[in-house]
């Protein structure tokens, strides 16, 4: 039996693919101990975990500064850097007597990275998203725009905060202290392991041809038979359906939510809109008869009937949609939510608008841009098809199984 540490301070997105793997790896003897945030501690128990929380005032600082990280990405980047040190150093008192045979981590929690440098572990990180090689980094959409000049001013832009004098002594110090060195893309793309866990399949990477050994691609985890709550799809079915999801971070949007019952109300379709805990439906005011509007929906019950999906583009969610062979309509917000929208489009699997010039009539035109052609839904069916061939945790586990022994 190996004992190994896991740190993985992401939201939801970046922990929900890890209780397969993490189920599996306990099933076959391995010992784990799972640092994260409060809000996991159960799912993480049911895998058979040993759950530790990451230090309470870091998640405070953390979730209280999210919402500047587009308004005032100077005062963030402090923020960021200080709560990774207090996570850090916890985790470093909590095992100093502790001995573990290896370190799992989420490829873009740092404290996972610079944890496995200074205990020198066998690493193996996880990505949750698209891995990272040297062009991807180079060219990774800040902006949701396919123009190469803007890219690459948007890029200059956030290494030029790097440079000023607060934030560039402050990662020289963690520099310094951690014997490591951070990149200037450390936000997005912290660093691989000696073995890299990547939930998707090798042809919906991008720049696939970039990764080879210490690489595994095992397609999305997910949990085929999972129903969420007493949400019936009975009224769905014989339907043609249109699901809305702006995922659990960004999702206070009522705005948006207004250009939706204007862009679709009209469509012969049923509407199904999950607008998250920050809204109640109330305020939503007059809802279309063709709309079903709920706080929190059981998508992947959902996915199964849809035939569009209108969504930010987080990881998870496109995953799912594409696994259920479902074509999207993308407004990608923040983050790598422009990487993975640009890959859907790449691959003809999705029609893009930019959320920040979004009218009720560009939604309608989309959507029946997408009812339209067949060749969106026969493009969601080849990289469904990736998916379900990747192997899945049960080859993760293998593969960990045999680098740990």
């Amino acid at each position: 039996m190996k004992k190994a540490l896991y740190i993985n301070i992401g939201g939801e997105g970046h922990l929900n693919p890890t209780l397969g793997l993490v189920h599996d790896l306990v099933q076959r003897g391995d010992n784990i101990v799972y640092y994260s945030s409060n809000d996991f501690e159960e799912k993480i128990k049911k895998a058979g975990a040993q759950f530790r929380p990451i230090n309470q005032e870091a998640q405070r600082e953390l979730s209280e500064t999210m919402n500047l990280m587009t308004s005032h990405p100077q005062e963030y980047l402090l923020h960021f850097l200080h709560a990774m040190e207090r996570i850090t150093d916890s985790i470093f008192e909590e095992i100093s007597k502790e001995t573990y045979d290896y370190i799992l981590y989420d490829a873009q929690s740092l404290p996972g990275k610079w944890v496995a440098h200074h205990r020198g572990l066998a690493s193996i990180a996880t990505w949750t998203t698209f891995a990272f090689s040297q062009e991807l980094k180079e060219n990774m959409n800040l902006t949701g725009t396919r123009n190469i000049e803007q890219k690459q001013e948007r890029l200059a832009m956030l290494q030029a905060f790097l440079q000023l004098e607060e934030i560039a002594k402050r990662k020289q110090y963690l520099e310094g202290k951690y014997e490591v060195s951070l990149s200037d893309n450390f936000l997005l793309c912290p660093g691989s392991g000696d073995l890299n866990i990547v939930f998707t399949s090798r042809y919906f990477q991008r720049n696939s041809k970039d990764f080879k050994d210490g690489y595994i691609f095992i397609g999305p985890s997910i949990a085929e038979n999972e129903t969420l709550n007493d949400f019936s799809v009975d009224e769905l079915k014989g339907e043609r359906v249109i699901y809305i999801s702006m995922g659990t971070i960004i999702n206070n949007q009522p705005e948006f939510y207004q250009k939706c019952f204007v862009g679709l109300k009209d469509l012969n379709t049923k509407v199904v809109l999950s607008i998250g805990k920050q809204l109640t439906v109330e305020q939503l005011g007059d809802i279309p008869d063709n709309f079903i509007v709920g706080n929190y929906l059981p998508q992947l019950d959902i996915l199964r009937q849809a035939d569009v999906f209108i969504s930010h583009c987080g990881m998870n969610s496109t995953s799912e949609s594409l696994y259920f062979e479902v074509p999207l309509v993308m407004l990608p917000f923040i983050n790598d939510q422009h990487t993975i929208a640009e890959r859907v489009y790449e691959l003809g699997a999705g029609f893009m608008l930019n959320i920040q010039q979004l009218s009720a009539e560009d939604l309608k035109h989309a959507v029946n841009e997408v009812f339209q052609h067949s060749i969106y839904k026969e493009n969601a069916k080849k990289i469904s098809q990736s998916f379900r061939e990747a192997g899945g945790y049960i080859k993760a586990v293998d593969e960990i199984i045999t680098f740990t022994r």
